[in-house]
C-alpha cells in the first residue's frame, strides 16, 4: 500500500530546508504510513535584498508560504517562529513546535580573529534592529551595519572583508553544522534574544482535521508554552519588525515561568528591561505584566518613535 505524501511548504535556503526536513522526519517517525516531500516557495523576503520594512518586515518571509497552504499547494509549512507574525492569517494555525534549539545569538569573525580584539570602528553586520540596538549599547566603539542574505551569503561577505564580524542566531549555525565558525556566544544578559528564537513552528489549515491531528502529535509542550507566552508578550507591546524588542521565557526548576524582556531605542541609548516570574498556568498574566512593566518605564514612546520612523 502506497504511503500518503505530506507536502511541506518551505523557503529554498539550506537552513529552511533543514528545518522543514526536521518537521517531516518527526512526523514520519510518529506516523510511518506517511512520507513527505518539500514544496519550495520563493518569498518576497528572499527576492528583496533591501530594507525589509519596505516590504512589510518579516511577514515578507511567510506571506507566500501562507498563500501556498491556503491555495492547497501544500499541506503544512515549517517556519522559524521568530518570523511568524502574532496576527495569523484567517484559516491558518500553528499547531506544533519542535523542541527548541539554543536561544542565544553568536558572533562570527574571520578565522584567527577575535571579537574582543576588534578595533574601534570595526564593522559588525546584522539584519536585526534588536541586535543592532544592543550592540550599539554594549559596544559603542563598533560600527553596526545591516547585512542581508542567507547564512552562506553573509559568511562570504565576511570573508571578502565587507564586515569584520557578524551576529547570527546560534540555532541556525548549529543546524547548518557551522558551530566551528562561532567566535563567541552572547549570553542573554548581554544580548537578549528575539521572541521565539530557536523554535520551529508547524502551520496548517485550521479546517484540515487530518493534518491538525498529525501536526499536534509532534508538538513539544514546554517549547509551545514558552514561545506562546513570548508571543503574547510581543502582542501586548504592539511592536513591529522596526522595534528593538527582545524577550524569552524559561521554565524554572520549581516549574514556574520566568520572562525576561527588553525594549530599546534604535540607537541603543535607551534600554528598558523587565523580569517577572509566575506559575506555569499564568502565562497570559505573565505576558501582560511584563509588557505593562515596560510601558510603565516608557516603552510606549520608544515603540511609537520607531513606528514614525
Amino acid at each position: 500500500m502506497a504511503k500518503k505524501v505530506i507536502k511541506i511548504a518551505t523557503r529554498q535556503s539550506i537552513l529552511a530546508q533543514v528545518q522543514a526536513r526536521a518537521v517531516g522526519d518527526a512526523i514520519v517517525k510518529k506516523h510511518p504510513d506517511y512520507e513527505y516531500e518539500l514544496h519550495f516557495i520563493t518569498t518576497t523576503g528572499d527576492k528583496f535584498m533591501g530594507d525589509l520594512s519596505k516590504v512589510g518586515g518579516k511577514v515578507a518571509f511567510v506571506k507566500e508560504v501562507d498563500e501556498a497552504l491556503l491555495n492547497g499547494e501544500a499541506h503544512i509549512a515549517a517556519h522559524s517562529m521568530k518570523d511568524v507574525p502574532t496576527d495569523m492569517p484567517e484559516g491558518l494555525v500553528i499547531k506544533a513546535m519542535l523542541p527548541r534549539a539554543d536561544i542565544r545569538d553568536a558572533i562570527v569573525c574571520r578565522e584567527g580573529e577575535d571579537f574582543a580584539n576588534l578595533k574601534e570602528g570595526a564593522i559588525v553586520g546584522t539584519s536585526s534592529v534588536r541586535r543592532a540596538a544592543q550592540l550599539r549599547y554594549a559596544f559603542p566603539h563598533l560600527e553596526v551595519k545591516p547585512v542581508r542574505g542567507n547564512v552562506q551569503t553573509r559568511l562570504d561577505k565576511l570573508r571578502k572583508r565587507e564586515y569584520d564580524a557578524l551576529v547570527l542566531a546560534k540555532a541556525g549555525l548549529d543546524r547548518l553544522d557551522l558551530e566551528k565558525r562561532i567566535s563567541d556566544v552572547l549570553e542573554p544578559d548581554m544580548m537578549c534574544p528575539a521572541v521565539s528564537q530557536g523554535a520551529i513552528g508547524v502551520e496548517c489549515r485550521a479546517d484540515d482535521a487530518e493534518m491538525v491531528k498529525i501536526v499536534e502529535s509532534i508538538n513539544d509542550e514546554p517549547t509551545w508554552h514558552c514561545v506562546n507566552t513570548e508571543r503574547a508578550y510581543l502582542d501586548h507591546l504592539g511592536g513591529s519588525c522596526h522595534t528593538p524588542i527582545a524577550g524569552f521565557v524559561e521554565i524554572t526548576k520549581g516549574g514556574n515561568l520566568r520572562l525576561i524582556g527588553l525594549v530599546a531605542s534604535e540607537d541603543g541609548k535607551q534600554i528598558l528591561r523587565t523580569r517577572h516570574k509566575m506559575g506555569y498556568d499564568e502565562w497570559e498574566k505573565l505576558a501582560r505584566t511584563a509588557a505593562d512593566d515596560l510601558f510603565d518605564q516608557g516603552a510606549e514612546a520608544i515603540i511609537a518613535a520607531t513606528h514614525r520612523d
